[in-house]
């Protein structure tokens, strides 16, 4: 039951993002619980197997499959075409990354996030487009303001761990040389509702039925005492 909870922690959280764009998966990985080695002869004899006790989570991991790449005809908005690479960000003064490249301008003429985040480029710095002249991001990250390029949006590669927020962080982030951008599009989140929904039922099924083996075995238990208690 503790482990169908866990479960059922890491997929709602991910049934709750679907609709969040740049959002990767969490997945649980599962071993045995309390694995017991038989042996023949009474427990003397040769090894024959194991056997365990119900599945128990131990391990996060988090699927970097590309969502769905969506046009907007925005023409800040890019997605990145690759598992790899990041779009960096600021925020309090620290870099972040995030694969949700749902770009606007602000009052302080700045490439930000939907989240209001400051976007960086290949140098850390924030991205400045003074000027009125029309602004767009083509398929290398390049920023084109007018007939001039005026940044190249930053997009790095590294071992990246979850923040909270859409947000990650790494103490090993490197530039990208080549990146592949889709333009005037976004990434969308790569998990599927309708399967996460399925594995909801599944999981609140498996629950359900752990939970009434347990009432089962507190009811033998009960009558085990009224007999014992008769005699």
């Amino acid at each position: 039951m503790m482990t169908t909870t866990q479960w059922m922690d890491v997929v709602s959280n991910n049934l709750a993002n679907s609709g969040t764009d740049g959002y990767k998966a969490d997945t649980l990985a599962f071993s045995d619980f309390m694995v017991k080695k038989l042996y023949g002869s009474g427990g003397k004899g040769p090894l024959l197997g194991s056997l365990g006790n119900g599945p128990q989570g131990v391990s996060n991991a988090i699927d970097h499959t590309v969502g769905a790449i969506k046009p907007t005809g925005n023409p800040l908005d890019c997605a990145i075409r690759t598992e790899k690479g990041m779009f960096a960000v600021q925020e309090n003064g620290q870099t972040y990354y995030t694969r949700n490249g749902s770009f606007s301008v602000n009052a302080d003429r700045e490439i930000v996030t939907s989240q209001g985040l400051p976007v960086l480029d290949t140098t850390g710095q924030k991205i400045s487009v003074p000027g009125t002249e029309r602004i767009e991001i083509d398929a290398q990250g390049q920023v084109h303001q007018g007939n001039n390029i005026v940044a190249n949006i930053g997009i790095f590669d590294g071992e990246f761990s979850k923040i909270g927020n859409n947000l990650w962080t790494t103490g090993s982030a490197k530039a990208m040389e080549n990146p592949s951008l889709a333009m005037a599009s976004v990434e969308g989140s790569n998990v599927e509702a309708v399967q996460a929904m399925v594995d909801l039922i599944k999981i609140q099924r498996s629950f359900e039925m752990s939970q009434k083996s347990i009432q089962t075995q507190d009811d033998m238990t009960g009558k085990l005492f009224e007999i014992l208690n008769r005699r």
